[in-house]
């Protein structure tokens, strides 16, 4: 098991609306210099809290997929193709760009939390479809619970999130000194994000690796069958949002 892990200071940064909705960027803007620029079709992903309600304006997107998950608040969305919705705690946005549409964000509630994350699809097959917009509702999501640990499931298996990248991500908590472990498949890098408590986790091996509250992680099976196995501090507990994608989709990546 190949484990790598980013500090918040090796991920970038950003600002909206005059700095009242603040990012970390795990994966930044292609072309701005931070510690990863991409994990197989997975290109920027942000995470960001609003001080207070702000906006983000009307801005173009084409052919890739973007996906906006609420941690907590109150999230708007609005686009050129008509629709005006809003989503909360746990729910998720979903555009499909094909041949390309407009759209913008506003945080409607003073300390609303969220990410966005973009997926490269076959690019040269999504820019001729038309554009989509669809949001889901937290109660639509599978979410499993065993031991302390609650697993819920935003893309992959059962979700109702389709998207033509190969894409599977979940949102993972554990309580105060619970454990969960997962499967890690070759050819298949995990990417997560700590977005609270800290942790550690421990290989096969017995090697123990720890983690605290913004670190970034990817994380890649080197044999068939190796397990991730996690452990939540006694105190704090521990919540992970993990993106599984493949190494090589099949085709070509564009963004660098």
């Amino acid at each position: 098991m190949k484990i790598q892990v980013f500090s918040a200071e090796q991920q970038g940064v950003g600002a909206f609306d005059g700095g009242k909705f603040l990012e970390q960027r795990a994966i930044s803007f292609p072309g701005e210099k931070t510690a990863v620029d991409r994990v197989g079709p997975l290109f920027y992903w942000a995470w960001g809290k609003a001080s207070e309600v702000s906006e983000i304006g009307m801005h173009p997107h084409k052919a890739f997929e973007i996906v906006t998950y609420v941690v907590d608040g109150l999230v708007e969305h609005k686009d050129s193709l008509g629709s005006l919705e809003t989503v909360t705690d746990g729910g998720a946005q979903v555009i499909q760009a094909g041949s390309g549409v407009y759209h913008a964000e506003a945080f409607r509630r003073a300390g609303s939390e969220a990410m966005q994350i973009w997926f490269e699809p076959h690019l040269s097959q999504t820019v001729k479809k038309p554009a989509t917009y669809h949001q889901y509702e937290h109660e639509k999501f599978s979410t499993l619970h065993s031991g302390g640990a609650t697993m819920k499931t935003v893309i992959g298996g059962d979700s109702p999130i389709k998207l033509d990248t190969d894409v599977n991500m979940y949102d993972w908590s554990l309580e105060p000194g619970s454990e969960f472990s997962y499967t890690l498949t070759p050819n298949r890098p995990l990417a997560f994000l700590v977005i609270r408590g800290q942790g550690t986790s421990k290989t096969a091996a017995g090697e123990l690796q720890t983690w605290s509250h913004k670190n970034f992680a990817i994380i890649q099976a080197t044999t068939e069958g190796e397990i991730l196995q996690l452990k939540a501090d006694s105190n704090q507990g521990l919540r992970i949002i993990a993106i599984e994608v493949p190494e090589d989709p099949g085709y070509a990546l564009y963004h660098k």
